[in-house]
């Protein structure tokens, strides 16, 4: 993938939008609000005005949680046992849909992730715009997609009754749902479908194998997204990530002339695993 071309002196600067950021944090992953914001105000769309809908199950921020620097939306939601909060992700969401329709763009980001480099305007488009799962990463420059055999066999859903259910033919591509978005317009049209298909999963008692992210690469199987970007936008964390090695798939790396922008926690470094998700393994 060709990194975006550096603005110089002579470029315009892009006209301000409206962006709102999306994030759900219960319980444990509360603690992880205040570093994510740290460096969502450092890293994320700075020459845009950001705004923040967070969803917590608190009343409010004040007394535990410093944003008196930020635009924020408050949504109180209760903690419901995994994987519940992030099946319903969408749900929450969509209960400030009024608000967000006002915006030019939409995202939304796991609050297990940290923002380590620059994120500008690659990250706005036309439509959607979603990231490649490090997994499905590869360092051959002719090849931008590479799903293994392994990969596929406990990545996609394989009950064809599930709405998202992809068949073998059209298991090409796989993208990470912890960071996610696109226009206001694009993105609330599409999470309101994902949202019913996960509630009529869930009528039939059916829970896609990844959750909400099985749903999602389902709608992006068959709408590619405006904007791919690479698997270092949503990079795992693991004890030697600054080597910039995919800890699941060593022999794909982050080339040497791009930087880990977005950084996903591993949850064993940052309390433990079962304190964020009990004895679920996904």
């Amino acid at each position: 993938m060709i990194p975006p071309k550096l603005k110089t002196k002579k470029d315009k600067a892009p006209p301000v939008k409206r962006v709102a950021l999306c994030i759900i944090a219960t319980r444990n992953y509360k603690r992880l609000l205040e570093p994510l914001l740290e460096s969502v105000k450092k890293y994320f769309l700075t020459q845009h005005e950001l705004s923040l809908f967070i969803f917590a199950d608190s009343s409010d921020y004040r007394g535990w949680l410093d944003l008196d620097e930020h635009d924020v939306y408050w949504t109180k939601i209760e903690h419901l046992p995994f994987p519940l909060p992030t099946l319903f992700r969408y749900k929450y969401i969509l209960r400030r849909e009024r608000d967000l329709s006002n915006f030019d763009y939409v995202f939304y980001c796991d609050a297990d992730m940290r923002f380590i480099g620059t994120v500008g305007e690659e990250m706005l488009g036309q439509g959607i715009t979603a990231i490649q799962h490090p997994s499905a990463g590869s360092n051959d420059p002719k090849v931008f997609w590479d799903l293994t055999e392994q990969f596929k066999s406990w990545c996609f859903e394989t009950n064809p009754k599930s709405l998202a259910y992809i068949p073998p033919e059209k298991q090409k591509k796989y993208w990470c749902g912890g960071i996610q978005g696109g226009s206001s317009e694009k993105y609330l049209e599409v999470i309101k479908l994902l949202d019913r298909n996960i509630d009529e999963d869930l009528g039939q008692n059916i829970v896609a194998v990844y959750h909400d992210e099985t749903h999602w690469n389902r709608y992006l199987a068959n709408n590619e997204p405006n904007i791919t970007l690479p698997f270092w936008y949503c990079f795992p964390e693991c004890v030697g990530w600054k080597n910039k090695q995919v800890a699941w798939k060593q022999d794909v790396y982050v080339p040497e002339d791009q930087e880990i922008k977005i950084l996903c926690l591993d949850k064993d470094l940052h309390g433990g695993y079962s304190s964020y998700r009990g004895n679920a393994k996904k």
